[in-house]
């Protein structure tokens, strides 16, 4: 069992990392009234990039918990590629990217993910998949701290519109893209115990 989960969590590995080739396919950069209206906040860099962490927490912890692990490793691959697919044949970036003198140490931070994320890869948000699913599959593990692992992730999710790397249907996408990979992981493995 633990070799199919080795093999399960590689694969989930491997789906999310799809998302860095096809960052560099530049699509149509897209614009939205709503954006102007949400303030640009560089220390929501650090929800921002706390999501890398977040995921590999996720991955790790839920390992002793073998039904969920398979679950969300399951949830994280069929997200991965049905966003993949979404990136390579429906490139979109977002193109209110704030301009800024990197001064301290978040527009610091902010400057260096700039530069290293050239906005593309903006539908579905990857930040609001990965962020939903494992906060979804975190609360079967730790159901007293529901509260402070929805707070983690609904974070995540909202720190992609505060430092303009997507628009509110980025985010729907991304929460619908979820949704599926949740109910796909039912459908596949069955009902948790």
């Amino acid at each position: 069992m633990l070799i199919r989960l080795f093999f399960l969590g590689l694969l989930a590995a491997i789906s999310m990392l799809l998302f860095f080739p096809l960052n560099t396919r530049q699509g149509r950069l897209r614009k939205s009234a709503l954006v102007k209206h949400i303030p640009f906040i560089p220390a929501f860099i650090i929800p921002y990039l706390g999501l890398f962490p977040y995921i590999a927490f996720s991955m790790l912890a839920l390992l002793f918990f073998t039904p969920v692990a398979a679950r969300l490793y399951v949830s994280l691959i069929f997200s991965g590629l049905v966003a993949a697919l979404i990136w390579y044949f429906i490139p979109t970036g977002v193109s209110e990217r704030p301009e800024f003198e990197p001064k301290g140490p978040f527009t610091k931070a902010t400057a260096w993910m700039y530069s290293l994320d050239p906005r593309c890869n903006a539908f579905p948000s990857s930040h609001t998949y990965t962020a939903i699913v494992c906060s979804y599959y975190l609360t079967f593990a730790f159901p007293l701290h529901e509260t402070l692992i929805a707070s983690c992730g609904a974070l995540i999710v909202s720190s992609t519109m505060f430092m303009k790397q997507h628009h509110l249907s980025d985010l729907v996408a991304g929460a619908a893209l979820a949704a599926a990979s949740i109910a796909f992981s039912y459908f596949i493995l069955g009902g948790l115990a």
